[in-house]
């Protein structure tokens, strides 16, 4: 079952913002880049800038979480993590600000494996837990 990331306006604001602004030097400097520098320059800065808001648009439009019969799949931008569902310990509520796949204030922990840890946000948290648990023998405990 698929399940979209939660984006707050925070995130929101700030994807756009960041995108727009690049996009907008990647053709806004073309011209005054080519006048001072050349061609090669200008290229090379037009396409650093434009892949730059190419890849912040791809991390916020392709971020999700799927959960097979086996396993939670998590999809941020062209990145890719597989957890098995029999090693997820705990899922825990936070507010840490750390840099994550979470698109969101509101975030969890999902401690899974002995150590390991890495930062969600999915819409319904709810019933992305009681997805979780319909597919394992124990239940995940949620901390709110």
């Amino acid at each position: 079952m698929k399940f979209h990331a939660n984006k707050d306006m925070t995130y929101r604001i700030l994807v756009w913002a960041l995108g727009l602004l690049f996009f907008g030097l990647s053709a806004g400097l073309f011209v005054p880049v080519y006048n001072e520098a050349g061609l090669g320059a200008s290229l090379f800065i037009s396409l650093l800038f434009g892949i730059s808001g190419f890849f912040i648009f791809w991390l916020w439009y392709r971020t999700f979480y799927i959960v097979t019969d086996r396993d939670l799949i998590i999809h941020f931008g062209p990145f890719k993590r597989v957890i098995q569902l029999t090693s997820i310990k705990r899922i825990e509520k936070t507010y840490a600000q750390l840099a994550s796949i979470a698109l969101s204030k509101e975030r969890y922990f999902l401690h899974y494996n002995a150590h390991d840890y890495t930062i969600i946000a999915p819409e319904n948290i709810e019933q992305f837990v009681q997805v979780i648990n319909e597919r394992r023998s124990r239940p995940v405990e949620l901390i709110q």
